[in-house]
């Protein structure tokens, strides 16, 4: 059955500057002829739409207006003039890869496979500011960014899959590469972390070291197998930290993923691994962080960035999602509450991944 397509639809818009998305009715868009429109089904909120919205001038690139939100899945409901129907048809569920990139042959990150740091005009960024994201009823996608669900992935999860899943998977099987007789240490069991824990767990890492602040989270990883004695409160001031443990019992940590990027958590990890070891650095906390030549660079350590992933990577979350292998804790509201979702999160009040349904309320925003 054909779907009935309205000339409008409402929308969160982000205005660089404002600390708080404001509702507004907009034009639903066009696919591109090599692009699709999608129904938005559930929308994932991430601290980085946080981050966003507290920003006082944007970066080069990024538009002063624009729909917010980056995590989505959805329905297929048009196709572009130039899409093959064999690929896609109408009623596909989708989830949405982030930065599928421009993938022309001339760019410079998308001829090395580097897709997701690509910040060309047609790059995708959806809800980063150089593309209108998902906080919305519909959203025009190119089709090398949706991957279709497989069966059994419930939608809910399926709108986390292309950020808080995506990015743990792979900053941990990829960035990291992290291996069966590796000993790990994870700090910052988040919606993105503990995915992340899920999947270092599900690479049989010999031994994961885990760290937070809140004691919540960590009886989470407990039960997800990791022994309570290798759990690290930072939120108990009383507590050993991780770095004089490992210092005490003389355990070598291989590699350390850092999913908070903090002052505190990337200090931490710079004492945490041995030499020649390594640090993966996912979250934006803090503006900036520590580094310590005299710990570092006299340890030989190796610090990689990770952000974002693959749609290969995206394709191989969403089938250990349909295996019950990856699965991310999500909590679930309505599209309403979106500013009070995002101040919580932003105080830390959020324990997992909230998830938006489009209950929209019609008529309460800007025409």
């Amino acid at each position: 059955m054909a779907h009935s397509i309205p000339e409008s639809m409402e929308a969160w818009i982000q205005q660089i500057g404002k600390r708080v998305p404001f509702r507004k009715r907009v034009p639903v868009p066009n696919p591109a002829a090599d692009g699709l429109l999608v129904k938005i089904l559930a929308m994932g909120v991430c601290h980085s739409d946080c981050t966003i919205a507290a920003m006082d001038a944007p970066i080069p690139g990024m538009r002063l207006e624009f729909i917010l939100g980056h995590e989505a899945c959805g329905e297929v409901v048009q196709l572009g003039s130039n899409v093959n129907a064999s690929d896609f048809a109408v009623g596909d569920k989708v989830a949405i890869l982030i930065v599928p990139g421009c993938d022309h042959a001339s760019c410079p990150q998308c001829n090395r496979g580097l897709h997701a740091i690509c910040r060309a005009p047609d790059s995708g960024n959806y809800g980063l500011g150089i593309d209108d994201g998902m906080f919305a009823e519909y959203i025009a996608i190119a089709t090398r960014a949706a991957v279709k669900l497989p069966a059994g992935v419930d939608i809910h999860e399926a709108a986390v899959a292309a950020d808080a899943v995506l990015t743990s998977y792979q900053a941990v099987r990829y960035t990291a590469d992290v291996q069966p007789e590796q000993t790990i240490a994870i700090f910052g069991l988040g919606g993105v972390g503990l995915n992340g824990l899920q999947t270092a767990i599900h690479l049989r890492a010999k031994r994961i070291l885990v760290v937070d602040k809140r004691q919540a989270t960590l009886d989470e990883a407990v039960k997800l197998g990791v022994p309570k004695e290798d759990t690290f409160c930072t939120g108990d001031a009383h507590a050993k930290r991780i770095e004089q443990y490992v210092a005490e019992a003389g355990i070598q940590v291989d590699t350390a993923i850092d999913f908070v990027g903090h002052a505190d958590t990337f200090q931490s990890a710079q004492f945490t691994v041995r030499p020649g070891g390594t640090i993966v650095v996912v979250g934006l906390i803090s503006p900036t962080c520590p580094f310590i030549p005299m710990v570092s660079v006299m340890n030989a350590l190796t610090i990689k960035g990770s952000y974002s992933g693959t749609r290969k990577g995206l394709a191989e979350c969403l089938e250990l999602m349909a295996k019950g292998v990856l699965k991310p804790l999500v909590e679930t509201k309505g599209i309403e509450e979106l500013p009070s979702v995002m101040r919580d999160l932003d105080e830390g009040k959020v324990k997992s991944r909230m998830v938006l349904l489009p209950d929209w309320k019609h008529g309460s925003s800007k025409e």
